[in-house]
């Protein structure tokens, strides 16, 4: 009993935490382009990455990649895979709606890229909640290299490390990896297109899984009208086919929208629908995301 007073006073407070935040955001005045984002890039600092130089771009300090000819910036959005590099913290948490029992999670990222060839991301679920079991999530380490990157499009490649250290009673404790495709490209008018293509090895009797996610979406405001700076909006879709087990098709869509509130911190939420039978998964996912760029 006094466990599960102490997991509803936790997720209790992390609940209140963001939905304190998100207001405080809302409520924030706008800020000029100049005080909320890096200083523009000088296209003498850019310059594509085409593969003449590979080898010493794998050091190069990371210069940040100006915007699509047409607006479109390389941002990240919900459920859906980055084909550039990003530098971020991240606090999210979402809520899952399901048949037997809801669930709720917490978690933090860390974007950081090593140079211009090289990225490492690290995603940290700190808090988990299902029925009433709680406890800490499986961390994911993700490693990428920059194969190809004009002003239009971005392509690389790289491997998610799934690590075993999450309560195996909240269907945790697995080990996996998933080598990956990432592609992003500005098609025009504001809009981009992304998406990965990847395979995804696991243990602890999880099937191994052919895994294809795209996203497209415009950015219909500039950065500089904070708090709805860079407004976005999108659909991401995923689909995960097991190709090894006793593993089910999964299908998802997931609406969403991106606003810079100022300061080069954005807000972005979404809700995951299942596509597929949701009797062996969920009904809905709603998602809340602050994004801090520095």
């Amino acid at each position: 009993m006094h466990r599960n007073h102490q997991s509803r006073f936790r997720y209790r407070s992390a609940a209140a935490a963001l939905i304190l935040a998100a207001a405080t955001i809302a409520s924030a005045p706008a800020v000029a382009q100049d005080d909320a984002a890096p200083a523009p890039v000088a296209a003498s600092e850019w310059t594509p990455l085409d593969g003449s130089k590979f080898g010493a771009e794998l050091t190069d300090k990371w210069i940040p990649v100006p915007n699509g000819t047409s607006g479109a910036p390389r941002q990240g959005w919900l459920a859906t895979a980055d084909g550039f590099f990003t530098r971020e913290a991240h606090l999210a948490y979402d809520y899952t709606t399901a048949r037997n029992s809801d669930a709720h999670e917490v978690l933090a990222r860390f974007n950081y890229p090593l140079s211009r060839r090289l990225w490492a991301g690290v995603e940290v679920p700190f808090y988990q909640k299902s029925g009433r079991q709680d406890g800490f999530g499986d961390i994911t380490l993700t490693t990428q290299v920059m194969l190809h990157e004009t002003r239009n499009l971005s392509i690389n490649a790289g491997v998610g490390w799934r690590l075993p250290t999450g309560e195996t009673r909240l269907g945790n404790s697995v080990f996996a990896a998933q080598p990956q495709i990432n592609l992003w490209s500005d098609v025009g008018h504001g809009f981009s297109l992304r998406g990965r293509v990847a395979y995804e090895i696991a243990d602890s009797g999880r099937p191994d899984s052919f895994v294809l996610n795209g996203a497209v979406g415009q950015t219909i405001t500039p950065h500089s009208k904070a708090p709805f700076g860079d407004l976005t909006w999108y659909v991401a879709g995923n689909w995960r086919e097991p190709v090894s087990g006793n593993g089910r098709s999964f299908v998802s869509v997931t609406p969403g929208l991106r606003t810079h509130v100022g300061g080069n911190l954005f807000l972005l939420t979404g809700i995951e629908f299942p596509v597929t039978d949701n009797r062996s998964s969920f009904n809905e996912r709603y998602i809340i995301q602050l994004v801090q760029g520095f």
